[in-house]
């Protein structure tokens, strides 16, 4: 087994990896989709970020998850079909809001 399938094994326990949702380069899917593709980008541009510049304000990193949220429900229970684009940047913002609420959380506790 070579690397891609590995990556690819390991990624199908976190992630539907539906083609139609996902990228691709030349003829190798993304081993996530499009929407945790972008979580997974803004987790790793939001931790070295959040080390550098601390945001006080909690309430308007939860804000940064409504984007994708809304999206996510909006596409489940209506027949609107989001796009890889948009499931991207939802995702982009909801990652980056997340590791600031878990950076500001683990500073309340610790």
């Amino acid at each position: 087994m070579g690397i891609y399938e590995f990556v690819f094994k390991i990624g199908s326990h976190l992630c539907h990896q539906k083609p139609e949702r996902s990228f691709f380069i030349g003829k190798y899917q993304f081993p996530f989709c499009a929407r945790c593709s972008g979580i997974i980008f803004g987790v790793l541009i939001g931790l070295p970020f959040s080390l550098l510049v601390q945001f006080e304000n909690f309430y308007l990193m939860i804000l940064l998850w409504i984007p994708m949220i809304v999206d996510g429900l909006v596409q489940k229970h209506t027949s609107y079909l989001s796009n890889n684009l948009r499931r991207l940047i939802t995702g982009l913002l909801f990652g980056f809001g997340y590791i600031y609420v878990f950076m500001m959380l683990d500073m309340m506790f610790w």
